[in-house]
């Protein structure tokens, strides 16, 4: 099985977090579909993330990690943020709405080799856990670290996609047959994954320093009932192909533009972005400088780029500087003669 050489198990060679890769909508989709079930509306779901409806339809459609925990957050915010939504929103999980990795894992053969085929392109799934796998005495531990995860939003993945994942293998007829979990979560978070994964409530463990199910090693060699070796190994090309058209946009650099191609109304000060990516503002900078850019040039770009579709689109010029954070009109005049050598006005009379 080859693995790809800028991603592994645990964490990209960039440094980036594995989240950082841009993924499709599947969890947002799942995490929508649960919130609607519970009385929001997807407008309410998805305000300020830069995401829209019509991208929860669209299967080309990207997205970055900093936007699915804002849509975390808006469930929070509106749904309260207490033990059991993230189980909840999980439930609504599985292993078709994971896409090719999900395939590729029902084409096993075995449940081992369905999750060491899976661990390397896990961001092309809807978790944000880092999951790898560990030997024990007579069990293998699948550990799903949570520590890339903002605190804020961090007992929710956990409860969502542990308890997702229990669902989506249910769903597919796959028993791991769990001797037990250790979980990070509080006693009555661990209470949740005992109740989906159908176990006792003292075969899970709260407060841990990391989540693990712990499989019986015989278990994960025993065949799976849609097991065919070949169909496995073309999803696995197919994985593979998606993750590097993906993997080519990875990087600071990468990660801030989409940030800021986002946005819409104000926008974000280096200091907002380099919180979002979990760096203080001098890594961030120099974290661009090595990648040939700065964060001026960023948006400076993202600007223009963004100018010239609101322009083409018929958007008045003092309607374009508001949207792109300009306070005054002239600014952005004088911005946009810059890129182009002609004022926005000039280039419009011109046939833009």
């Amino acid at each position: 099985m080859t693995v790809p050489p800028s991603l592994s198990s645990s964490g990209s060679s960039s440094g980036s977090p594995v989240w950082a890769v841009p993924r499709g909508t599947e969890g947002v989709r799942i995490m929508v579909e649960g919130a609607v079930a519970q009385g929001m509306t997807t407008t309410r779901c998805l305000a300020g993330t830069g995401i829209h409806p019509a991208d929860l339809a669209d299967e080309n459609a990207q997205i970055w990690a900093h936007q699915e925990f804002a849509v975390i957050r808006n469930l929070l915010a509106e749904l309260g943020d207490l033990p059991g939504l993230g189980a909840g929103i999980g439930a609504y999980s599985t292993i078709g709405r994971t896409g090719v990795i999900g395939f590729m894992m029902l084409a096993g053969p075995t449940v081992r080799a369905a999750l060491e085929r899976a661990i390397p392109y896990l961001a092309l799934s809807p978790t944000h856990l880092r999951f790898a796998l560990e030997e024990g005495d007579g069990v293998v531990y699948t550990v799903a670290a949570d520590d890339e995860i903002p605190p804020d939003v961090r007992a929710f993945v956990v409860e969502r996609d542990l308890a997702g994942l229990a669902a989506a293998f249910r769903g597919a007829q796959i028993d791991l047959q769990l001797a037990g979990i250790e979980t990070t979560l509080g006693p009555a978070g661990a209470a949740l994954l005992a109740e989906a994964w159908r176990l006792e409530p003292a075969a899970v463990v709260p407060l841990c320093a990391t989540n693990r199910l712990v499989i019986p090693r015989e278990r994960l060699d025993e065949r799976l009932p849609q097991a065919d070796e070949n169909t496995a190994r073309l999803f696995e090309q197919q994985c593979r192909e998606v993750l590097d058209a993906r993997l080519s946009r990875v990087g600071v650099a990468g990660q801030v533009r989409s940030r800021l191609r986002h946005e819409r109304g104000d926008w974000p000060s280096m200091a907002d972005v380099a919180a979002d990516l979990h760096v203080d503002e001098r890594t961030l900078r120099r974290r661009l400088t090595a990648e040939g850019t700065s964060f001026r040039r960023l948006v400076d770009e993202v600007r223009h780029g963004r100018a010239l579709e609101l322009l083409a689109q018929g958007a008045a010029v003092s309607e374009v500087a508001r949207e792109l954070g300009y306070s005054e009109t002239a600014t952005f005049s004088r911005s946009f003669t810059r890129w182009e050598g002609v004022s926005p006005s000039r280039l419009r009379e011109r046939g833009l």
